[in-house]
């Protein structure tokens, strides 16, 4: 392999490192955020002021 190639290489696998650390925090994020939601959703004053979407229910529409 010549030196150029190997450079190359050693870049390209230096970037894919660093881009899956990124995601791999972006991940984690993203799934204590979904808890973190989900769990506030368990409250009935937070679900209240989310989403009006349980004052309607057993209600009809038309």
């Amino acid at each position: 392999m010549s030196l150029n190639k190997y450079n190359n290489r050693k870049r390209l696998i230096k970037w894919t490192d660093e881009i899956s650390s990124i995601i791999k925090k972006i991940i984690i994020t993203l799934v204590i955020l979904l808890v973190c939601s989900q769990a506030a959703l368990q409250n009935n004053s937070v679900r209240l002021w989310l989403t009006g979407v349980d004052q309607w229910e057993g209600t009809r529409l038309n």
